[in-house]
C-alpha cells in the first residue's frame, strides 16, 4: 500500500510539472533588417588610399573639398588615415578644418580615435581658439 502511494504521488508531482511547462509565453517575431550601402566620393576615396597625385587632380577638376561622404568631409579621411600631406592639398584648397563629421568629431578627433599620431600632432597645430 505504502509503494503504491508512493507512486501515485510522484506521478501525480510529474503531470503537475508537466501541466506548469506549457509554451503559452512564446511569441515568434519576425525582424526586416534594412542594408543601406554608403558610397564613397572619387575624393574621399583617394585620400583613403593615399593617391596624392590623384587627390590634386580631382581638385584642379573642381572636386569640393568641403563635401561630405559617408558622413565625413575630406579632410575627415585624410586624418582618419594619418595622410598628413593630404591634409596639408586639402588645407591649401579651403578644407574647413573644425567643421565636425555627422557623428559629431573634428578631423582632429578622427585622428586620435584611429592612432594618427602624425595627423593628430598636425592638426593640434590648428586647434579652435575662443575669442
Amino acid at each position: 500500500m505504502r509503494k503504491s502511494a508512493v507512486i501515485l504521488a510522484l506521478a501525480l508531482g510529474f503531470s503537475v510539472c508537466n501541466l506548469n511547462a506549457t509554451n503559452d509565453n512564446l511569441v515568434l517575431e519576425t525582424n526586416n533588417v534594412t542594408v543601406q550601402t554608403a558610397e564613397v566620393n572619387p575624393l574621399c576615396k583617394a585620400i583613403a588610399s593615399g593617391n596624392t597625385e590623384l587627390v590634386k587632380t580631382l581638385i584642379k577638376q573642381g572636386a569640393d573639398v568641403n563635401k561630405k561622404s559617408n558622413g565625413m568631409q575630406p579632410i575627415h579621411y585624410a586624418a582618419k588615415y594619418n595622410r598628413v600631406e593630404l591634409i596639408k592639398v586639402l588645407i591649401t584648397a579651403g578644407s574647413e578644418i573644425h567643421t565636425p563629421c555627422d557623428k559629431g568629431y573634428s578631423a582632429l578627433r578622427h585622428a586620435e580615435k584611429s592612432n594618427a599620431v602624425d595627423a593628430a600632432q598636425f592638426l593640434k597645430r590648428f586647434k579652435k581658439r575662443n575669442v
